[in-house]
């Protein structure tokens, strides 16, 4: 009896480790095709269509680490210029019947780099200069979502456009615009509609980024320095063949 409870436990402990193991193993494309592209295209384009695809025309990869690890621009130290330069495109799929979320993609890409292009990455923090978003005098002047369905984002050099979206995640898509950190520090809950625009070559009388803020929501954004999580790159090679 005591040795049957004792393979019993055995056995027990075997299973755990292999799901443990299973859990832990990172998801990766069942199959993927990395060709360079050598066009003097300037645009790239990144989709996800039904069946688990995955297609990226004239990405850099420096292009496809901002997405996997979710980084902007100022995040990231120690790229090769190569990786800035140098294009492709990539053709892969993952077992899914429908499409891959967008969440969902970024550790697939990850993944790819990883394996394809033998990359290896450390982080640290830095202290930098940062924004952060507070009420202006007079209090803020926000749309609340009137029940439109999905959140949505989309933002150009003199526009930023989101449904559905909370204060925090607005100062996200002003990291976009701004090259530095947004610390949400308003205090305000609840979810927004935001459509700003700001002076640009195309439109020179509207204000600038800072006053169109200010004067749309009564938000404003203060200077100071914070703790800033950088992604140092280690080691990215060129991508092993197909």
């Amino acid at each position: 009896m005591r040795r049957f409870i004792a393979c019993l436990g055995h056995f027990a402990f075997i299973y755990l480790a292999l799901a443990t193991a299973a859990i832990a193993q990172s998801p990766e494309f069942d199959v993927a095709a990395i060709t360079p592209n050598h066009t003097a295209d300037e645009g790239y384009s990144i989709r996800t269509p039904p069946g688990g695809r995955f297609t990226a025309r004239n990405v850099t990869v420096k292009t496809l680490l901002l997405y996997a690890l979710d980084l902007k621009d100022f995040q990231l130290a120690g790229l090769p210029r190569w990786c800035e330069s140098e294009k492709y495109d990539i053709n892969a799929k993952e077992n899914l019947q429908k499409a891959i979320d967008p969440e969902a993609l970024r550790p697939l890409i990850r993944k790819l780099l990883e394996a394809r292009f033998q990359l290896a990455f450390h982080t640290e923090t830095k202290v930098l200069p940062v924004y952060s978003l507070i009420m202006a005098k007079g209090g803020p002047r926000l749309s609340v979502n009137t029940g439109t369905p999905g959140h949505s984002s989309d933002w150009g050099s003199d526009h930023i456009n989101a449904t559905a979206v909370s204060v925090a995640e607005f100062g996200h898509l002003l990291e976009t615009q701004l090259d530095r950190v947004v610390v949400d520090e308003s205090g305000i809950q609840g979810i927004f509609d935001f459509h700003l625009k700001w002076a640009s070559e195309r439109n020179p009388d509207s204000p600038s980024l800072f006053t169109a803020i200010r004067e749309s929501y009564g938000l404003t954004l203060k200077s100071t320095k914070a703790s800033v999580a950088m992604t140092v790159i280690d080691h990215v090679e060129h991508p092993s063949e197909n």
